[in-house]
């Protein structure tokens, strides 16, 4: 069996060393090629190769890193065929890993999946704006949360790059970027508390006008600062948006959290965090499996997020759509 492994060394928790050891050790009798890319580039050329050739991938990361290798898997010409892929969890959040029951603890045991159990298929979400088609396993959406997520990654971003500076600093903002990765996905819950207590969802209502046509013609006109697209129920470990959700039935869930007023927001928020449904009249909902997002008029632009990456930047309109079980995992027994 052959078997390609993708470590992320700069994913939130990675130690590539030990992951290559684990690895190793649960596929020592499989033909097994390890890959540490350094960059985005660099690792979607050789899922593009490696297709050609496996019969599974591991991909060791977070959501980020899954959503990073899934692009040419869905749009690369060159590949004929999509194999299996096991998500080994290492990042931030890990949301598809959890949804998958796939372990965070035991690398080997959940690597040892590819060797136990028949790969099943999943939902994979396309979000297309611009021409451009971008694709999505787990949660995203628009306004506050996909400014959050942008928020978060600049956050990360600012830490990382000063860490490796010369600067007299360096050790401080090397203690800010480990404190950062040991904040996991809370640093999402972090940043949109501050979002809330600074008024910004107030702010966010000047001049944000979005119209939602679904797929069987009706259209929605809303200002909610919450728009949440859904493929599974949860995200960011804690938080479920969409709890009767499914990544298997084709058709993902819009969520809307569509009041003004801060202590509904929170109320609802602390509802979903619950795993609780929010009252339907500020927190309208409904399954589809196409939609279009539009910036009515003169309202400002579109920034979408995706298994917490920005996927489209300042665009007008954002067609979303789900392509029913396009991508086979790997999960245990029943986890689906």
């Amino acid at each position: 069996m052959h078997v390609s492994v993708f470590i992320n060394g700069k994913a939130g928790r990675a130690d590539a060393q030990r992951i290559e050891d684990a690895i190793r050790r649960a596929l020592f009798r499989c033909d097994t090629h390890l890959f540490l890319p350094d960059s985005v580039s660099e690792l979607q050329e050789l899922i593009v190769q490696e297709s050609h050739k496996a019969d599974a991938l591991i991909v060791c990361g977070g959501d980020g890193t899954l959503n990073v290798a899934v692009q040419p898997l869905m749009a690369d010409p060159r590949v004929t065929r999509i194999p299996p892929v096991l998500p080994l969890p290492m990042g931030t959040a890990n949301d598809l890993a959890s949804e998958l029951g796939v372990s965070t603890v035991r690398l080997e045991r959940a690597a040892h999946l590819v060797l136990e159990t028949e790969a099943k298929a999943i939902d994979v979400i396309e979000v297309r704006a611009d021409e451009k088609s971008v694709f999505m396993l787990t949660n995203g959406g628009l306004g506050i949360a996909a400014e959050t997520a942008d928020l978060a990654n600049h956050v990360r971003q600012w830490f990382a790059t000063r860490a490796q500076s010369q600067a007299l600093a360096q050790p401080v903002f090397r203690a800010g970027q480990d404190l950062v990765r040991q904040a996991g996905s809370r640093i999402y819950e972090m940043l949109l508390a501050g979002q809330l207590m600074s008024g910004r969802t107030r702010e966010w209502l000047k001049g944000w006008c979005v119209t939602i046509e679904l797929e069987d013609g009706q259209h929605i006109e809303t200002s909610a600062p919450f728009i949440m697209v859904n493929n599974q129920p949860g995200l960011g470990g804690k938080y479920l948006p969409a709890p009767l959700t499914s990544n298997t039935d084709g058709t993902f869930n819009v969520m809307l959290l569509d009041s003004p007023l801060l202590h509904r927001q929170a109320r609802a928020l602390l509802d979903i965090r619950r795993g609780r449904l929010p009252d339907e009249r500020y927190c309208p909902r409904f399954e589809t499996s196409a939609a279009i997002f539009r910036s009515k008029g003169k309202a400002r632009d579109l920034t979408f997020f995706g298994d917490g990456e920005i996927l489209h930047k300042h665009v007008r309109e954002i067609e979303v759509r789900c392509r029913k079980r396009a991508l086979p995992v790997f999960t245990p027994q029943g986890a689906l």
